[in-house]
């Protein structure tokens, strides 16, 4: 039976045998013709066209073979070259050393006793064998191999086989006892195994992984890799938690000239827990069926509303309430040199609840036709755009209904350097057809027509400073956008997809202050915003200041709902932010919304990020924003990095605090040690999973590089998700290695 870790282990073999790894040539003499053998010493004896004797320095080279020792004995009939004593051999550009060597040059055949071998691939390797056979052209028999790409006198981890057979021609390879030590104590071994020579997929058994959580348990995963074809595969896991029992996961992969896709299965025939079966599905589709149409599918489904909560592969805060199940087709063309674009959609959600935070499930649109047309440059001066939308919303205990929107605008943009002017005009048309769950005397066919105006015009102003003895370009930035939308009472209107917008730089900018189809808010107003920046000689942002403020002239009147409150001061709160990369290692941004009416900080957020070099990072962040009569305000604080304590270790972390409900929310702390040809990761994890629920997860991972890993296999995802800039310290690329931990010779020039 095939085993996908030995194979994992052994490709690396194969690699170093098939003498391919980039070294510099060792003979500097000027390549002779192909299929000629030349032969360099500094004495010769024997007779030419039979067989001689090379002493002293002897070298035979034959195409991009080449045999060193201080004898060689070279038979031209039979292309028989022998060395004892002392051989080295280098074919193409990967080395052999022993003390006895048997090669047939014409044919490729022969014996190295006792070779060790040289490799430098995607990473520096060692290793040898006690007999190694050459059976022709890409074909090669190790018996007593051993491999490792610990550098030379570091032997914490050695692979062996009885016996390795490498065909190149089949791409082939089979081992025989393959044994994996670390430290000297065997961790992993099978009786045999198989497996291919080059990048190619092969069905079998790949490496467990473990991990204990306080919802799981101790988890133990022995996943199969099934190779179905060329354009599809599937890894095939089953489960054991102390805690729960038994589960069985299924990845199912495939891939094709027009689509690709990947899908998910979980199955729980018994929870001991929770009482009863427990399965999930997740499916993610991408078809092009011609150029210019495609078709998405994002299917997902858990049995029951705890699912993410005690079952999620790995521990994390579970914030998704609404699982999305969802399919559209998209197509795009243009007619008459105006691009188009109209969707087809239907969109649906499984709404996981907390009974401690419970919230209202989305409507359902089955389903929703968009379409989209502009055109630019009309008449040399005007730009028009034609959205258009067709929803119908269900829900089951919501009203229900048919909405139709149009929304025509045109645009006359104004360009020049240092200054901009763009007026735009359009008109809003809504129209609905309600039929289930309706109040008493609502109205099942409200319409409202809005037209709309808005203009937004600005200047760019720049200057020359030298700050610190750089010269640097400073710019000012001042800019007014106006908008005018007339008042029609909208509250016979149901509210289906819509909501009230933050209050942030975009929005101060648009011509709506909801978010969705459902509302046009009225207004009369104008926004101020003055921005500076400091630009690098190059261009590059490296600070930026702004400020804005909206000016209202009329108080509002459309709101959310009939009962919702309405703003009545001039004046909305003022924004402020700086930031920017003043240098290459530091970034920060701090953002506040200073409220007008109370005098105080309605919103506040800083974060800081430091990162001098690959390996080394340091995050903090700050986030309030201050709470209403309906809506829980925030404080929290969020502190993450990765630092090198010491040689070669590393320590990660990050903690997630919210002060004002004074519990943890997401907290981290792990190590990782990198001893050059391994890396150890661990990690412990607590997070809050529920409102009332808070889950711990212990993670391992053992990394052989250039062989594969053992434990928890997506350590390195966790750490990615929860430190920002966190980075692999073993990558395969050693140029992005730390600089501390980047080699300072390669094994050459060791040997």
């Amino acid at each position: 039976m095939p085993f996908r870790l030995a194979a994992l282990m052994f490709r690396q073999i194969a690699i170093c045998a098939a003498f391919a790894a980039a070294t510099p040539a060792l003979a500097q003499s000027a390549p002779a013709a192909p299929g000629v053998t030349t032969i360099d010493a500094e004495v010769i004896e024997g007779v030419s066209d039979l067989e001689v004797t090379a002493r002293g320095n002897a070298e035979i080279r034959r195409d991009d073979t080449v045999i060193f020792g201080d004898v060689l004995r070279y038979n031209r009939e039979l292309g028989r070259a022998e060395g004892e004593g002392g051989v080295r051999m280098q074919s193409g550009v990967d080395r052999f050393f022993g003390p006895r060597l048997q090669y047939n040059t014409l044919d490729g055949t022969g014996v190295f006793e006792q070779p060790t071998f040289l490799m430098q691939r995607e990473r520096e390797a060692r290793g040898g064998a006690e007999r190694l056979e050459f059976l022709g052209k890409d074909k090669f028999r190790f018996f007593g191999a051993h491999y490792t790409t610990c550098r030379p006198g570091q032997e914490d981890w050695v692979l062996t086989a009885k016996e390795l057979e490498l065909d190149f021609e089949t791409e082939e390879g089979r081992a025989t006892s393959p044994r994996l030590y670390f430290f000297d104590v065997p961790i992993l071994g099978a009786p045999s195994a198989s497996f291919p020579l080059n990048n190619r997929r092969r069905s079998g058994v790949l490496a467990p992984y473990y991990s204990q959580s306080s919802q799981r348990g101790f988890e133990l995963g022995l996943p199969f890799y099934w190779n179905i074809a060329p354009e599809y595969d599937a890894t095939i896991t089953p489960v054991t938690m102390s805690r729960r029992g038994t589960q069985l996961k299924n990845q199912f992969r495939y891939l094709n000239r027009d689509f690709t896709g990947e899908m998910r299965l979980e199955y729980l025939p018994d929870d001991k827990e929770f009482g009863g079966s427990r399965e999930g599905v997740s499916w993610q589709h991408a078809h092009t069926f011609r150029p210019g149409l495609t078709g998405n599918v994002d299917y997902n489904r858990v049995s029951d509303d705890r699912y993410f909560v005690d079952l999620a592969s790995q521990v994390k805060q579970v914030t998704i309430g609404n699982l999305p199940q969802d399919a559209y087709l998209t197509y795009s063309s243009s007619v008459g040199g105006a691009p188009i674009t109209a969707q087809a959609r239907v969109q649906m959600f499984q709404t996981l609840q907390d009974p401690l935070a419970p919230i209202v499930p989305p409507y359902h649109r089955v389903p929703q036709l968009t379409f989209n047309g502009s055109y630019f440059n009309l008449g040399g001066f005007l730009d028009s755009t034609l959205p258009a939308e067709y929803v119908q919303f269900e829900h089951p205990t919501l009203v229900q209904g048919e909405r139709s929107t149009l929304n025509p605008s045109f645009a006359a943009p104004v360009v020049f350097p240092g200054w901009f002017f763009t007026p735009r005009v359009g008109v809003r048309y809504v129209d609905y057809r309600l039929t289930d769950n309706l109040t008493p005397g609502q109205a099942q066919s409200p319409n409202v027509t809005i037209p709309w105006f808005s203009a937004d015009t600005g200047l760019l102003f720049e200057r020359p400073v030298d700050i610190f003895g750089q010269s640097r370009t400073q710019t000012l930035e001042p800019r007014l956008f106006y908008v005018y939308v007339p008042y029609r009472n909208q509250d016979a209107i149901p509210v289906f997809d819509t909501t009230l917008a933050d209050l942030n730089y975009t929005q101060l900018f648009s011509e709506n202050r909801f978010v969705g189809g459902d509302r046009l808010g009225d207004a009369k107003q104008v926004t101020f915003a003055l921005t500076s920046r400091l630009l690098q000689s190059g261009g590059q942002e490296g600070l930026r200041a702004t400020i804005a403020q909206r000016h209202y002239f009329q108080d509002e009147r459309v709101g959310l709902t009939p009962t919702s409150q309405l703003r009545t001061t001039a004046d909305s709160d003022m924004l402020a932010s700086i930031g920017g990369r003043p240098s290459r290692a530091w970034a920060f941004d701090v953002t506040t919304q200073w409220g007008q009416q109370q005098q105080r900080t309605e919103r506040f957020s800083m974060a800081g990020r430091y990162t001098p070099e690959s390996g080394k990072v340091l995050n903090a962040s700050y986030r309030f924003t201050r709470g209403t009569d309906t809506v829980a305000g925030v404080s929290q604080i969020d502190v993450s990095g990765q630092w090198p304590v010491s040689a070669g270790w590393y320590a990660v972390g990050r903690y997630n605090y919210s002060l004002l409900d004074g519990k943890l929310l997401d907290g981290l702390a792990g190590f990782e040690r990198n001893a050059g040809c391994w890396v150890f990761r661990a990690v412990v994890q607590k997070v809050q999973a529920a409102q009332q629920v808070s889950s711990t997860g212990i993670f391992f991972q053992l990394e052989f590089n250039g062989v594969g890993q053992v434990g928890t296999n997506d350590v390195v995802q966790l750490l990615t998700r929860n430190v920002a800039g966190y980075s692999v310290t073993n990558p395969r690329d050693e140029a992005l290695m730390p600089p501390s931990l980047q080699p300072k010779l390669p094994f050459e020039q060791v040997f």
